[in-house]
């Protein structure tokens, strides 16, 4: 039986190209390999488009993007399987103004959702209204996170854990259920054999509040330098990377349902998060920390396995990218570009230039940034550099082993540690420009704005920026 909570549609399958065709052709051949061959004369012609979307997950903490602590064996297969992403970027490094740039290929100026729990103006269109008349099923499983509903029309599957009462969840449920993932890729299969699919896996791990370590040395974690080594800092460390472990054994359950129920050999299955973590100089931040998050693709027989990939992408790239693998043509006044021939490996750069902004999140964040970095600089534009940073992490002290309760280790060391007030008053107090060299400076710590030799390249990127602001309508955070 279908679950109640689904409202169902089938629609006809538009044609592909002869080229697309001999594509997929490739990899109905490779579904052999899966232990998947049973299945591929009732798989679409047209390629399903699968999305695991993890919440505050950065780059820096994912094994095969070179941490050798944490634990992420199912994502790192992923990387064995296709290719790693090494260059993508959120457009915003806040959740629902970077979900709704992916949604619609617009960035939050254009499309309206500026700040976090806000909305999209009523006449933008998201993925449902670009692939449904391409013949696709778009679905939602758990989170969802963008307003309004009309914007985004998608079929929404109820696919949420219970509650666990061993973790304390403030602001944010469980997590994605991957028994009920398995059941509706089951009956899909069974229902809509024919019917190509998009399937939007939307996870609520790693976000705060994280679930208690069980697994990790808290005193053994690397420790990044945009922390303060305390015995909180290090205990809470432990519990982002259980999280984070938690969230790759549902990758790993996901994965093997797919391939159980015949959609490995004919489906991108991408994994990816909104933005970077909650930590100081992350989420909220145009910091790469913030914005850079993993992007891994799995494609059998189209996808070369192992693989990697440096081009820039941007978040918005992703709605023209599926538009164009689904046979359709991306609207020319989207912010996104189609990144097909870099996935498929027939192109090795995409983007000269990445651009994001932060605006606020209600009265707490109200720090906005406007951004852009090309391979290499990066230059930051503080729009109310007077405001002293504050984030949820500073300010919520209620949590014991998270957020305030950190952060008043560090401001208490700051009092006597050189090196931590420092790193305190980098995180608090910014000007209103900032440049930084990400190559020799990942961590965007040493601010290089007032260095001469780097005059034509700030004054470069200024412009861009300046430019980029222009052609969004982009006058600067709206009242909240």
């Amino acid at each position: 039986m279908q679950s109640a909570a689904l409202k169902f549609w089938s629609l006809p399958v538009a044609g592909t190209s002869a080229a697309r065709l001999s594509v997929w052709a490739v990899a109905f051949m490779w579904s052999l390999s899966f232990g998947i061959g049973s299945f591929a004369a009732a798989a679409p012609a047209k390629p399903n488009l699968i999305v695991y979307l993890a919440d505050d997950h950065g780059v820096d903490f994912v094994g095969c993007y070179g941490n050798a602590a944490i634990r992420t064996p199912n994502m790192d297969r992923l990387a064995t399987q296709g290719t790693r992403f090494t260059r993508v970027f959120a457009a915003s490094p806040t959740c629902a103004p970077s979900r709704a740039a992916m949604y619609s290929g617009l960035y939050p100026a254009r499309n309206g959702l500026m700040g976090n729990h806000t909305a999209c103006r009523p006449d933008v269109r998201t993925l449902p209204h670009y692939l449904r008349p391409l013949g696709y099923r778009v679905v939602l499983a758990n989170k969802s996170h963008i307003k309004p509903e009309s914007v985004f029309p998608v079929e929404v599957l109820e696919a949420t854990l219970r509650r666990n009462p061993a973790n304390q969840r403030r602001y944010r449920a469980e997590g994605l259920d991957p028994a009920k993932v398995d059941a509706f890729l089951a009956a899909h299969r069974r229902e809509h054999p024919g019917q190509p699919l998009c399937l939007i896996l939307a996870d609520n791990g790693p976000h705060v509040v994280w679930e208690k370590n069980r697994i990790y040395d808290p005193a053994r974690l690397p420790l990044p330098p945009i922390m303060v080594d305390t015995p909180k800092t290090r205990a809470a460390l432990a519990n982002y990377y259980q999280d984070i472990t938690t969230v790759d054994g549902r990758v790993g359950e996901v994965m093997a349902a797919l391939d159980r129920h015949g959609f490995a050999a004919n489906s991108l299955f991408l994994y990816t998060a909104d933005q970077g973590p909650e930590w100081p100089h992350c989420k909220w931040t145009c910091y790469d920390t913030g914005l850079r998050v993993p992007f891994l693709a799995r494609w059998p027989g189209v996808l070369q396995p192992g693989t990697t990939s440096d081009a820039m992408l941007s978040f918005v790239d992703v709605l023209p990218t599926f538009i164009e693998l689904a046979g359709g043509r991306a609207p020319a006044d989207l912010d996104g570009k189609s990144f097909q021939r870099v996935l498929l490996g027939e192109a090795k750069s995409h983007r000269e230039f990445i651009f994001a902004s932060h605006t606020r999140d209600g009265v707490m964040n109200v720090f906005p940034q406007r951004a852009v970095r090309d391979g290499r600089h990066k230059f930051i534009l503080n729009l109310n550099p007077g405001n002293q940073w504050t984030t949820h992490f500073t300010k919520v002290m209620d949590i014991p082993g998270s957020h305030g309760d950190v952060y008043s280790t560090w401001t208490a060391t700051a009092q006597t540690n050189a090196a931590a007030a420092k790193l305190v008053q980098t995180l608090e107090r910014h000007p209103r420009e900032e440049f930084y060299d990400t190559q020799a400076d990942p961590f965007e710590l040493n601010n290089l704005i007032a260095d001469p030799a780097q005059h034509g390249r700030i004054a470069a990127l200024r412009g861009q920026l300046a430019a980029w602001m222009k052609q969004q309508g982009d006058a600067g955070p709206p009242e909240p």
